[in-house]
């Protein structure tokens, strides 16, 4: 009787590559489960094994390279594979080809179909939720909706007498067509969760959109004010005009005054309190219970109309995420998987109560496991990722 060559292999990498085959079958138990999330959690290199074996396209094409192979003839191929790769330097691509080949082997086996049905029949589990990139949409005046991931840069759209134009790095630009733009249509830059996008408006002011986010405005701007509606959180670098003061209206009736500054609004409806940082220039920020004047490095809160003041801020916070960062400084568990929800695209459950203060700062760019392993060094916070769901344990 020829020996199995999977008794040869190292046992951890058998057992990794059982979980990881049962997490892409779906057949695994909660026990199992959370055996292989602390295994995923204990290292960057686990992380980026754990990635590599799941991604949909290294499946598939591993599946059709084994689909080719009788039984004899994969397990032979496994052994060469395990033989060539045992030096030391190669260590991570050992793991991974083992692994690879564990599992795609077990998936087809297990299914006892012909190569063709396996490839067909076996659907990996919902892939982990990726980091948030340059997605968003535009309603023109009549309602028509664009989505600008389907555009490239230079495409051009026409409305209302205005030209709308697709820059590099996710830039929608406006300007007006031979002096005829009306003043009185407007469009909606709307991004959804996972989405970020940047708009240069027709007087020159450029605003940037964190994920759902949204903001309405005119495609020109008449001759006595410029007025934006804004939902969610966005960054506005206005440009200078004395005569032509530019408003930012929220939706709480709040409405911020400047004549050309730099300041970052964050005005989500899901969240109790708005804020307005100032960076540079002077805003006045108007509420049905009184009126502030900002001057630079200070922020006003607004809660249920009521303003408090701050004089001293973290800009670097603040503007993080425009930056393309995580920046969190004793930051509550709430606050940050806020942000993590609407960059990753997913849903949050608290299982206890975590009260302890958090600070981090990683790139926005990083996987959702390191992002939650870093937080959890402190010791006070844990986590499990099911399907597209966080959920936050202590």
């Amino acid at each position: 009787m020829n020996e199995n060559p999977f008794s040869r292999m190292d046992k951890d990498a058998q057992r990794i590559a059982y979980l990881v085959a049962g997490y892409i079958r779906n057949t695994l138990t909660e026990a199992e489960h959370d055996e292989l999330d602390e295994w995923v959690n204990e290292s960057d290199h686990n992380m980026k094994l754990f990635e590599d074996l799941t991604d949909e396209k290294n499946l598939k094409a591993n599946l059709a390279w084994m689909s080719g192979l009788n039984t004899d003839q994969a397990l032979a191929r496994i052994s060469r594979h395990r033989s060539v790769v045992r030096k030391p330097v190669m260590r991570f691509a050992a793991w991974l080809a083992a692994a690879s080949v564990i599992i795609m082997a077990s998936l087809i086996f297990l299914n006892r179909n012909s190569s063709s049905e396996a490839i067909e029949q076996i659907k990996p589990a919902a892939a982990l939720p990726q980091p948030g990139g340059l997605r968003a949409s535009v309603t023109l005046s009549d309602g028509n909706v664009i989505n600008l991931e389907t555009l490239k840069t230079g495409d051009i759209k026409r409305d209302a007498g205005s030209q709308l134009k697709i820059m590099a790095g996710g830039l929608l630009s406006y300007s007006a067509e031979n002096g005829e733009a009306d003043s009185t249509s407007s469009n909606i830059l709307a991004t959804p969760a996972g989405g970020q996008y940047e708009l240069e408006l027709e007087d020159g002011t450029k605003v940037w959109l964190n994920a759902e986010s949204s903001i309405k405005y005119p495609v020109h701007f008449a001759s006595r004010e410029r007025t934006v509606q804004l939902h969610g959180e966005g960054y506005f670098e206005v440009a200078k005009n004395a005569n032509k003061p530019f408003k930012v209206r929220l939706a709480d009736s709040s409405v911020v005054t400047v004549l050309g500054t730099h300041f970052n609004i964050r005005s989500y409806e899901d969240e109790q309190e708005k804020q307005v940082a100032l960076i540079e220039g002077k805003v006045a920020v108007n509420t049905t219970s009184g009126n502030e004047l900002l001057q630079p490095g200070s922020m006003v809160t607004i809660s249920d109309q009521r303003m408090s003041r701050s004089d001293q801020i973290d800009t670097e916070e603040i503007l993080a995420w425009k930056n393309g960062n995580f920046n969190f400084h004793d930051a509550a568990i709430e606050e940050i998987m806020n942000q993590i929800k609407r960059w990753y695209n997913v849903k949050v459950e608290y299982k206890a109560e975590i009260r302890q203060l958090f600070n981090a700062t990683m790139p926005r760019t990083e996987s959702l496991p390191k992002v939650l392993h870093l937080l959890e060094l402190n010791g006070y916070v844990h986590f499990k990722i099911e399907n597209s769901t966080i959920y936050v344990l202590p």
